[in-house]
């Protein structure tokens, strides 16, 4: 498996694996509930920053992940990095996909893990799943295809320009907002002839959740400080093959599955994903 960590600590917090799956942890303030932990479910308890681990190295497709949920808990085990300094534990859930298309929701809600097909292949943070997908009917109106113009009574109103189609589309950096943003813009994708072309275009759409940095002041962990976008991925499914980008490095980088597992020998390996600041290529001379 190949993913981000986040946490320096031995698991994977958005990844894929040698079978086409792939998993990602969300924030989930306010909506996740874990179950205790006794000893009698100690021996099949995780913590929440261990499911993509789990996931990863025991399952193909969602369909497998779905029946084995049944018999996992999760129990409020705090990660540094990951909730309050004094020990509080992030809520957290999960996006599944495996190489089918298929598609799978996770959620600690109530103590027990609800499970949801996710057959848009979208997924944010809170709240539930289940509000998202109901709060996509106040959204029925959206649409890719052009208003030039539209009749008032006696008048004809004109567009000021293209786009009046997605008018009402919600902008703002929210959840809910981000979950709408997320289906028009992936469900309006267009075809493309090549994986790397599609790799481009999801590029392309991730664009639209990019947070810059003091446009959201985040106080979930100790103070408020300026929230940003950490890393943005990509994984190819059918290829094995998962791209990145981070907040410091904007250029695109890829881990071929495979041949990182040849070039690790067997060993659990590292590649630093914030190394460097990206370059600024000064094209004055190119001038023909």
């Amino acid at each position: 498996m190949v993913g981000a960590n986040a946490l320096g600590m031995p698991v994977i917090l958005d990844g894929l694996n040698d079978q086409g799956l792939s998993v990602g942890l969300f924030y989930f303030p306010g909506y996740a509930s874990y179950t205790p932990m006794t000893a009698d479910n100690a021996k099949r308890a995780l913590a929440p920053y261990e499911f993509g681990l789990w996931a990863l190295a025991n399952f193909a497709t969602v369909d497998e992940v779905r029946e084995a949920v049944k018999n996992i808990v999760l129990v409020p085990t705090p990660a540094p990095g990951l909730g309050s300094p004094q020990g509080a534990v992030a809520g957290a859930h999960f996006f599944l996909q495996d190489k089918s298309g298929k598609s799978l929701v996770v959620e600690p809600v109530n103590g027990t893990l609800k499970v949801h097909d996710a057959p848009l292949g979208v997924m944010t943070n809170a709240p539930t799943y289940d509000w998202h997908m109901t709060n996509l009917s106040n959204y029925i109106n959206l649409s890719v295809k052009d208003i030039d113009t539209a009749k008032v009574g006696p008048m004809t109103l004109s567009a000021f320009g293209s786009g009046a189609g997605m008018l009402g589309l919600p902008g703002d950096f929210t959840p809910p907002s981000r979950f709408v943003r997320a289906v028009a813009f992936s469900q309006a994708a267009t075809p493309n002839k090549t994986a790397e072309d599609t790799v481009f275009a999801a590029f392309h759409i991730l664009n639209q959740f990019d947070v810059p940095k003091g446009s959201v002041m985040n106080a979930a962990v100790g103070e408020p400080t300026p929230e940003i976008t950490e890393w943005t991925s990509v994984a190819d499914l059918k290829n094995l093959r998962w791209y990145f980008r981070t907040h410091e490095d904007q250029s695109i980088r890829m881990v071929d599955l495979k041949e990182a597992l040849a070039a690790a020998k067997g060993e659990m390996s590292t590649i630093e994903m914030e190394e460097t600041k990206q370059p600024i290529a000064n094209v004055s001379g190119d001038v023909q």
